[in-house]
């Protein structure tokens, strides 16, 4: 191929190639690759690690709970953190834009889910908020009451002294406002806007400190846990145990097991995609994303055994053993056990620092996502400092917390966080739906056809969505009606697709039914796999396979399974979880998953009202994933031919729409004198 002047040129710029010589946006940069996946990890441990996780495990059939998780985790929570990471590492720019480069009409998905993390944050922070309490009153009033605390006297110190549940009705709506809580959540706030107002830098460098020392602590109770009498029958229960039955009588075991790996790995709020978008382009967000989805769940796993032993140790003591879910547990039974042994006192410390450092690291994440929202829109201009930026979202995060304060704040936060993983689930659903399917879809159709595409996708999750309706919605067992509806309808619509399939196939053209059924099947994903190995390094094949045919479809049928839930009262728990009273609990907790599904319903019906949140919005001109110098040029080849072949012709890549700006044009004589320019003959 000869290059020439008069020749017709058309430029793709690449984004692994000029934008590594002209930066998408200037951004901030970890310090170290280190100080990135200390952050990571710490923003994906928290309190629910330590409490929410082996309360699952006791309730759901003992160590039969690991099989969902494990397969959770590797068939969808580590996929869908590669996702986050590489994307926001190849965009360098947050949820918004990331989604929004899958396809214009998806920007709410991203706003959804920093929404979401800002939702998360107000009732996080107040945990840590009665942890600092908690923490500060064993070296004040409580000193000598931690020495000889039982079980129930520790409850009764977490709900009556800390929350101020004593003063509650039977309907447990909010009567006060428990004013030693407010002075607490200010400083929390405090203390978390003092960490991020100083720059990405000064937030690495906390992190080693607030996931370090709860690291080193959590092992030296483990030792200290696991030499206590009756720590083996503790262990016993956490993965001595194995209940299968539970896998199959109580269904909604799977979307709880996907729930909690979304909360372990950290993802759908936006917070992963924040933070790989301040790596270097061409770190390898794969090993990366290994790294960090390990490490938390290693934490979840030890934690657990940590957890029962000192239960173990605390049944032989007080003849009582049951693991208690959430702040109950973590105030009552879990400091009481650490009180009763050699230096108790200080164990308790111990722990409520460990958990202090630990929720730190999680709401610093939430923040820097919402403060990420913010930067990369077209308010950044005008926008004021950072320091005064976090202060703004710290402000906000304090008021919209201000509900937790009241003698209700624990039903708000069991309703609210009940209510989030709906949210998680649905925007998780989204983000695999644009990553798998959504992205190059037009592109496939100017191969395929529109028919053709359409019907596949119709056909994959038309029959997943109506036999979801009748498993979950249909009374009595309608496991193998809902099976055959799907294979009915999924089996129809490949018939349909292999005909069209049959008028494509050309031996001139060297177009074969497997080159057809391969764009059909894979052709986008692995566009985008390809896309992004030539920046952020190495993407495996397994990645691209789970993106399409594997966690859209499986996040679908779990979103449903957990919103037909039952009552043991045999109601819809959607609307009456835990029997809590409708005004103000289920409102407040329905609102919030309702008003996340209209921000995604409203990005796609209007796909401009976002816009905003975009340094460089796309515009009807810039949506094409191509920069076409030649435009004529290229229509024409594309009229010459019924088929666009699979294979390309010339060697290109793609440029985000976000990395276009008004001196692209200029740019173009500068790529072309470095050789990116190739010529159509």
């Amino acid at each position: 191929m000869n290059l020439s002047t008069s020749s017709p040129v058309q430029v793709m710029l690449a984004p692994s190639e000029c934008c590594s010589k002209k930066t998408l946006f200037p951004r901030e940069r970890w310090s170290s690759r280190s100080a990135f996946i200390v952050t990571a990890v710490g923003a994906a441990v928290g309190f629910g690690t330590i409490w929410r996780f082996p309360a699952l495990v006791y309730q759901y059939g003992g160590g039969a709970f690991f099989l969902p998780y494990i397969l959770a985790l590797v068939c969808i929570g580590i996929p869908m953190l590669v996702q986050e990471i590489a994307m926001g590492q190849y965009l360098q720019s947050n949820d918004v834009a990331v989604n929004a480069y899958f396809h214009k009409t998806f920007k709410g998905v991203g706003v959804a889910s920093i929404f979401s993390g800002l939702i998360v944050s107000m009732y996080y922070v107040p945990l840590i908020s009665w942890c600092i309490r908690a923490f500060f009153e064993s070296f004040g009033r409580m000193r000598d009451d931690w020495q000889s605390m039982e079980g129930s006297e520790a409850n009764k110190y977490f709900f009556h002294d800390i929350v101020g549940t004593y003063t509650l009705d039977e309907d447990r709506k909010p009567t006060r406002v428990v004013g030693l809580n407010v002075v607490y959540l200010a400083l929390t706030w405090i203390i978390v806007g003092c960490s991020l107002a100083f720059g990405l830098k000064w937030t690495g460098r906390v992190a080693y400190v607030t996931m370090g020392l709860p690291v080193f602590f959590m092992f030296l109770l483990l030792i200290r846990a696991l030499t206590l009498p009756g720590a083996g029958d503790g262990i016993h229960a956490y993965i001595g145990e194995w209940d299968l039955s539970v896998l199959v009588q109580q269904p909604d075991i799977w979307s709880t097991a996907v729930a909690q790996t979304f909360f372990s790995v950290g993802i759908a709020f936006g917070v992963m995609t924040a933070f790989g978008s301040h790596c270097e382009r061409d770190a390898p967000a794969f090993e990366n994303s290994i790294v960090v989805a390990v490490s938390t769940s290693a934490f979840s796993i030890l934690s657990g055994f940590c957890l029962f032993a000192i239960l173990g140790y605390l049944a032989l003591m007080q003849g009582d053993f049951r693991v208690r879910t959430g702040p109950a547990f973590l105030f009552g039974a879990y400091p009481a056990a650490l009180s009763t042994i050699s230096g108790g006192l200080h164990w308790v410390r111990l722990l409520f620092l460990s958990l202090i450092m630990l929720g730190l690291n999680s709401a610093f994440a939430l923040v820097e996502g919402v403060a990420s929202l913010v930067e990369d829109s077209q308010f950044a201009p005008s926008a004021p400092s950072k320091k005064m930026l976090i202060a703004g979202i710290c402000i906000i995060g304090f008021l919209g917390g201000l509900i937790y304060t009241t003698d209700s704040g624990l039903i708000f936060v069991d309703t609210i966080d009940y209510y989030v993983n709906f949210a998680v689930l649905f925007l998780g659903f989204c983000k695999a739906l644009s990553a798998g399917w959504i992205y190059g879809m037009g592109k496939q159709m100017d191969k395929l056809g529109y028919s053709m595409v359409y019907g596949y996708f119709g056909a994959t999750f038309g029959g997943l969505l109506f036999a979801s309706l009748v498993w979950f919605g249909v009374k009595e067992s309608s496991f193998w009606f809902g099976l055959l509806c799907f294979l009915v309808i999924y089996g129809c619509g490949l018939v349909y697709c292999w005909g069209i399939m049959k008028s494509l196939v050309s031996e001139e053209k060297g177009i074969t039914m497997m080159d057809l059924f391969h764009e059909l099947t894979m052709g986008n994903i692995i566009n985008l796999k390809v896309e992004l190995e030539g920046t952020v390094g190495y993407m495996p094949w397994i990645w691209a396979f789970l993106m399409k045919h594997l966690i859209p479809q499986a996040l679908l049928v779990l979103f449903f399974n957990l919103f037909f839930a039952k009552t043991a009262y045999g109601n819809m728990e959607f609307g009456n979880y835990n029997n809590y009273e409708i005004w103000p609990f289920q409102v407040l907790g329905v609102s919030c998953a309702l008003l996340i599904f209209a921000i995604v319903i409203s990005g796609m019906a209007y796909s401009k009202l976002f816009n905003v949140f975009m340094k460089t919005p796309l515009d009807e001109e810039k949506e094409s994933e191509w920069v076409d110098v030649n435009v004529e040029m290229l229509e024409q080849q594309e009229a010459s031919c019924d088929y666009v072949n699979m294979e390309p012709q010339i060697e290109s890549v793609v440029v985000p729409p976000l990395a276009l700006d008004a001196n692209v044009n200029s740019n173009v004589s500068d790529v072309a004198d470095e050789n990116d320019v190739h010529v159509l003959t």
